[in-house]
């Protein structure tokens, strides 16, 4: 249980961790196993509706609050949540060669891949695990239940006048996702206009809710970042067992330390690197050719709203 802790954040868990070691003491690796595998288990099954869940919003109103709240905090007009991929690391796989290629990440580590979508608190108000680590993001994401949610017509015909388009409530991602009247991504031309910068820019730093909310989650549960050597579906449960406490943590109140953090070490240069070569990746991907004409035209207009802002010095 220790390997869950973020082990010496101060002396009330140093008490802790000490006395869970004492709980602990005598029992064999396997019961211990046994019984984290059950108490993850039970996490999920019995807290994912009440601490993740239900802070997806449902009603007109809880959209309008999300996108409130992300317009205040990340300066993102229309949007109520940011989406992204995250490597799980784990050991590698059986099955033979095939298998083993399926889960070796461009990385050149073995991982299952988590999808989260985040609000603007850093909660998880939905979240996906247990596909290979060499699966592309749009590809996940259009197997998952929340996409099918979207194309059923969950998310509430609402928006806002935006020159001379209705902008629905939207979610952001990076490169990887397929361009959706509500989903934005960057513009990708070779060449780009300096609107078309500054709108990359201000997307990219709304984006920084889902980066943020990782660097915390694996900061506080440092499991997440070692092979396990448990099963895949152990992992699984793992990952989405430590979604739900970090958002207990945060409802909570509970601020993690600075030197936990790994936000930092989730974004800058490197993550820059990550997302081109996600965008190499898929280049031949059906989901990045057959975006919409609507989907453009909510871009371009926001495009064109952000810089305007720019302009007359209502956003830096």
């Amino acid at each position: 249980m220790a390997e869950f802790s973020s082990a010496g954040n101060n002396a009330e868990e140093v008490l802790i961790a000490n006395a869970i070691r004492e709980e602990m003491a005598g029992l064999g690796l396997s019961t211990v196993c046994s019984i984290v595998n059950e108490v993850c288990q039970l996490l999920v099954d019995h807290l994912w509706s009440e601490c993740v869940s239900s802070h997806m919003p449902k009603t007109q109103d809880d959209f309008k609050k999300k996108m409130l709240d992300m317009d205040e905090f990340w300066q993102f007009p229309c949007c109520w949540a940011a989406i992204d991929g995250c490597h799980i690391p784990i050991k590698c796989p059986p099955g033979g060669l095939e298998a083993c290629k399926e889960y070796h990440n461009f990385k050149n580590f073995y991982s299952i891949i988590l999808m989260g979508l985040v609000d603007s608190h850093y909660r998880f108000v939905w979240g996906s695990c247990g596909f290979p680590g060499n699966s592309h993001d749009a590809v996940i994401f259009r197997s998952t239940d929340l996409w099918n949610s979207i194309q059923e017509g969950f998310i509430p015909t609402i928006g806002k006048d935006v020159g001379e388009i209705t902008v629905p409530p939207l979610i952001v991602g990076d490169s990887a996702f397929p361009l959706r009247s509500w989903l934005m991504k960057p513009f990708t031309n070779a060449v780009l206009t300096p609107q078309q910068r500054y709108f990359n820019y201000r997307l990219s730093r709304a984006r920084m809710v889902t980066e943020a909310a990782y660097g915390q989650l694996k900061g506080r549960w440092r499991v997440l970042l070692r092979k396990s050597e448990t099963s895949r579906d152990q992992v699984r449960i793992t990952t989405l067992a430590c979604i739900v406490l970090h958002n207990i943590c945060i409802m909570q109140g509970d601020a993690i330390s600075r030197k936990l953090d790994l936000s930092v070490d989730e974004s800058g240069g490197k993550r820059d690197r990550e997302e081109l070569r996600k965008l190499l990746q898929m280049s031949d991907c059906p989901s990045l050719k057959d975006a919409s004409y609507e989907a453009a035209r909510v871009r371009d207009a926001l495009c064109a709203k952000l810089w305007l802002e720019k302009q007359t010095g209502k956003v830096c």
